[in-house]
């Protein structure tokens, strides 16, 4: 649930948004949190509270809690619909992990994922929901990247073939600077496949053609999510 969504929404003054902002926090902590205890941490009385609940379209404070409780428990188990043997040749939890957890090593420091042609719309995708995240990553062409950094990172490749000439160079460039290798790619066996610390193999079909259904993109995509949603569970135990 996103309090700058709601609060636009439905229109919430500055004092409405604070209230809500309380009651959030409290759904999200799964914390039991009663009508008495929202106006008094907010400095707003229990009335202002119910009409709250109202103008956000509840029939009440309860009403509102327990909906609200529903909403979030329904998006922490967003990530248990999505079927990974769809989407990966080898489902490999234990890679997944890995990946969530070398993205939070690398938070703070700059991320970089780098793809070409199509798989720029899943690079620069994924770079913006990991900001909603605030985590700062980087997308851009291959001779952007090549500034490096002080500390190492984490450089994230997308390529289906994984042997496009640029991106093979990227990643040459990446080792020097010590960043931690992952590829994204449809063959394990390509060379960015080999030369990475960690491949992640999207299930597509072999052809190349440009008139012919290809998943690699959307796959992708819908990887991420379930990556975003292994961050968002670490994030949540680390507040």
């Amino acid at each position: 649930m996103n309090l700058i969504d709601l609060s636009k929404r439905h229109l919430l003054n500055e004092t409405e948004h604070r209230v809500l902002e309380q009651i959030l926090d409290a759904v999200e902590h799964d914390t039991k949190i009663n009508i008495r205890s929202v106006a008094q941490q907010s400095y707003v009385s229990t009335t202002t509270v119910i009409k709250l609940s109202k103008k956000l379209g509840y029939q009440g404070y309860s009403d509102m809690i327990y909906s609200l409780r529903r909403h979030a428990e329904e998006e922490r188990n967003a990530a248990a619909g999505i079927d990974l043997t769809s989407i990966l040749e080898t489902v490999d939890e234990a890679r997944i992990e890995a990946f969530a957890n070398e993205i939070l090593r690398c938070r703070d420091n700059c991320i970089f994922i780098v793809g070409l042609g199509f798989s720029t719309i899943a690079s620069s995708y994924f770079m913006r929901r990991l900001a909603t995240l605030g985590i700062l990553a980087y997308d851009g062409a291959p001779v952007d990247m090549m500034r490096g950094g002080d500390q190492p990172s984490l450089t994230l490749i997308l390529s289906k073939s994984g042997e496009t000439r640029d991106l093979v160079d990227v990643a040459l460039h990446a080792q020097t600077l010590r960043h931690k290798l992952y590829t994204i790619t449809a063959h394990g066996d390509s060379t960015l496949g080999r030369m990475s610390d960690n491949c992640l193999v999207i299930r597509t079909g072999g052809s190349v053609a440009y008139n012919v259904p290809d998943f690699f993109i959307g796959r992708t995509i819908i990887l991420f999510e379930y990556i975003l949603s292994r961050l968002v569970d670490r994030l949540q135990q680390e507040s």
